[in-house]
Formats: C-alpha cells, structure tokens, sequence
C-alpha cells in the first residue's frame, strides 16, 4: 500500500468545534497521527451537538454527529491544563510531537505556560499553529470569536442577503471551512519550511483575515470606483437571468445562471421556448439584466412542472449552468458522490456503520487521502498516549484519574434527567440543524450501511 505523505508526523491538536479540528482532519487523512487533547472538565463542545441517533441512549456525548464528522480517524486523551500536572504532561507531549495546533484567545496558552516561546524550549523545531479569531496581535487580539460574528465582521455578511433587505449570514458561519484549509495549508508550508532547515515555527492565523479574499472583487470595486456593493439576493452582476426556481414538489429548487448569448439561446431551446429568443427585451445581456423581474416569472412558469433532476440534466446537456439544490439525504444518495468516493464507510464501536465525508476533497493519483476511522470515544487512547510516550505505569494512571487530571468519562455537573429530555426533542428539530440520523432501513442498503 502506498504511504502517505505526512507518516510518521504527530499532532497534538487542542482545538475544538469546526475550523481547528476540521484542519486536524486534514492532516489526519494525508497520513498524520493526530492525538485529540480534552479535559475531564472541558469537552469539546461539539460533544453535546447534534445527536446522531436520538433514542435517549447511555453515552450521548459519543453520539454527536458535528463531533463524529469533524474528528474523524484522531485518537483521544484528556488532559486537565488546568492543574500543574497536565502541563508537565502536555509538555512531554509536545516534546515527541511535530504539530502543536490550538483555537484559544490569545491569553489562555500563555496562562497554561503553553505559549511558543515556553514549548519551543521543550521542543525547539515545534511547529506551532494558533488559529484565532482576531489574531495573536491587534486592538481586538483578546476578543473572543465564532462564525457567526467573524462572517459579518469580515464583510461577507455585508454582501449576502436580498436587495433591500438587511444582511444574513451564510447558515454555515463560512469562515471556518475556509479556515481550516488554510491551517492544513500553513501546515504543510511549515513542515516543508522544516525540511529543509531542521527549523520550526509559530503560524498565527486569524480566521477573520482568512475571510478577507472571499471579498476580494467588492474590495477592489471599492478601490477603483469608489462604491459600495450592494446585497444582490441570488442576482448576478454580470450573468442574467441567474436566480434560485421552484421546481415540482415540495421544497424542490433549481438554480440557473445563464453569461452570454449563446448561453441564453441554448437554454431558449431546450426549454421550449423560442419566443423568448425572440424577445426584444431580452435580446442581450443588459436588456435581461434590465428585465430580470419578467424573466424570472416566466422561467419559474416552467421549472414549477419540471423535476429538479431533470431539469438539471436537461439544461447540462443544452450547455447550460445549471444545478439542483440539494438536501442532505440527496447528497448522501447521489451517484456522482457515490462513484467519486467522496463518502466513506466507516464503523463506530457505539454507532455501527456509518457515512463520513472525506475532509480533504481532492483525489490523489498516487495515494488515497481517505477517513482513516471514526470519531474517537473519549479517552479512548489515554493508556496507550500516556503509557506508550510518555512511560506511566498503570498506578500512575489511577493515581491521575484520581486527581481529574486525566479521566475515563467527562465529569459533567449535567443530571442524567436532563440529558433525557434534551434527547426527547422532535427529531425534525434534529433534521433542521442538519443531523445525520440512523439511516431509513430502506436507504441503509444503498449507502452501503449493510449487506
């Protein structure tokens, strides 16, 4: 089996939610062994997010489908950096990994005694990647930060939503993808940079200037013209008609961007609907643009009778931009995915076999960056971290357990009844926040969940 490119590399990722373990992931598929640190006290919050299976089951915080997605193919340990001794431990950590990766405010790796300048004394070619909302340094360095506010505060927000309404966020608080393909990226630049100069680094990474070049063209409209742009809905400012249309069916949409033309004569045939070609209103791109309210009543006239698949293939084959809008069941079902392996099966001591997205999307001709496993259960890997690097015996272990710095389960102050009935919400809360359920039986099999 061919290696892959990062073997033998360890990261030690104290990141948590969406950009920094989605990066870890990364690196994880391209061949690191990446091992996941949380504390007794202090899980990731993703834990208690979205549960895959919502039945009431012992263990929920091994059944959230943001944390099974997102930490994929890592191990687990916890660790309490709170008390003197999880430092000492985390250090001789540090001191046999490559990657240090962490998503704190500023201040809290340096309260721990974890700041780069106090780990590169344990290991001086560490390389050290701090991804933080605003940045190691600046006047807004200490303030904390999510998605949701970096969005707007990196004008993406300013440029969403519909003409004359006010500005909406994305749904997906877009900074941290985004963020987490430029972390692996800083990464791998490093290690490269190591390579060849036996010399680590600190990468500091703000996710609010990560989102900068999804501006880039209204930045440079604003320093040549002088204007400011303004919120198109699902307009374009150069293609027309583009919008988002209401298929056949309940909830079905399809969305149409036409450039030029030719484009336009092409989508006039296919549709049947020559007359429209005809039109002198709609005779070249500015009288579309001109008329796109008109345009929009009549192409919605006819993709209300059309099945969105269809339609998409139909206006494919005429040469025509377009695409369905698909919901997760439809993505998972989807035989491109299903022919590009962009999912792979993989099997959850707790939750059976289940679909996880590849992270690093991109095929390689001479290895396979795929998930390397499930999602960890907490803890699960502190026998053989602790004992296997760092040389403790098994009364030591008690001893720590003992003492919370390490620990078999989360110490939660949450009463099992809660818990209980925050697994008694409607599943069809669950459906709207995006959960990856225990499957259909009737769509297990073409998942590939069972024989």
């Amino acid at each position: 089996m061919t290696s892959l490119p990062l073997e033998g590399i360890r990261v030690l990722d104290l990141t948590q939610v969406y950009a920094g373990p989605a990066c870890t992931r990364i690196l994880a598929e391209l061949g690191a062994e990446v091992i996941k640190v949380e504390g007794p006290l202090r899980l990731d919050i993703t834990r208690i997010l979205i549960f895959t299976d919502n039945e009431g089951l012992d263990m929920p915080h091994e059944r959230a489908c943001y944390f099974s997605v997102r930490n994929a193919g890592k191990k687990s340990i916890t660790l309490e950096l709170n008390h003197p001794k999880g430092v000492e431990m985390a250090r001789g950590l540090i001191a046999q990994s490559d990657v240090l990766a962490e998503a704190f405010s500023p201040r809290v790796m340096k309260n721990f005694g974890l700041d780069y300048e106090s780990v590169r004394q344990v290991k001086p070619d560490i390389i050290m990647l701090s991804m933080s909302g605003y940045g190691q340094e600046g006047p807004y360095a200490d303030y904390g930060a999510y998605g949701m506010g970096l969005e707007p505060a990196s004008g993406i927000s300013e440029i969403t939503g519909y003409r004359g309404g006010p500005p909406i966020r994305s749904g997906l608080s877009f900074t941290d993808p985004v963020t987490a393909f430029l972390g692996a990226g800083a990464v791998l630049m490093a290690l490269r940079h190591r390579q060849r100069t036996g010399q680590g680094q600190y990468i500091d990474l703000s996710e609010h200037e990560g989102a900068i070049p999804l501006i880039a063209a209204h930045l440079m409209d604003y320093v040549m013209n002088g204007r400011i742009a303004g919120r198109l809905g699902n307009r374009s400012p150069w293609a027309a008609p583009q919008g988002c249309y209401r298929c056949r069916g309940d909830d079905r949409w399809l969305v149409i961007s036409i450039q030029d033309d030719e484009e336009w004569s092409a989508f006039c045939r296919a549709v049947d609907h020559p007359e429209w070609e005809e039109d002198e209103r709609f005779a070249d791109v500015l009288g579309r643009h001109e008329h796109h309210d008109e345009l929009d009543e009549l192409i919605e006239e006819w993709t209300r009778e059309q099945d969105h698949l269809e339609a998409f293939h139909l206006l494919q084959r005429a040469g025509v931009k377009a695409g369905p809008v698909f919901d997760g069941k439809d993505i998972l079902l989807d035989p491109h995915f299903k022919e590009r392996h962009h999912f792979d099966i993989v099997e959850h001591p707790l939750l059976g076999r289940r679909p996880i997205n590849r992270q690093l999307v991109a095929n390689f001709d001479r290895f396979e960056a795929s998930v390397p496993g499930p999602a960890p259960l907490f803890g699960q890997h502190n026998k053989e971290v602790f004992q296997g690097l760092l040389g403790l015996s098994d009364e030591e272990l008690a001893e720590l357990e003992q003492e919370n710095v390490i620990g078999p389960g989360p110490i939660t102050e949450i009463p099992p009844e809660l818990w209980s009935e925050f697994l008694k919400l409607p599943f069809e809360q669950f459906l709207e926040m995006g959960a990856l359920r225990a499957i259909e039986p009737d769509y297990k099999q073409q998942l590939g969940l069972e024989d």
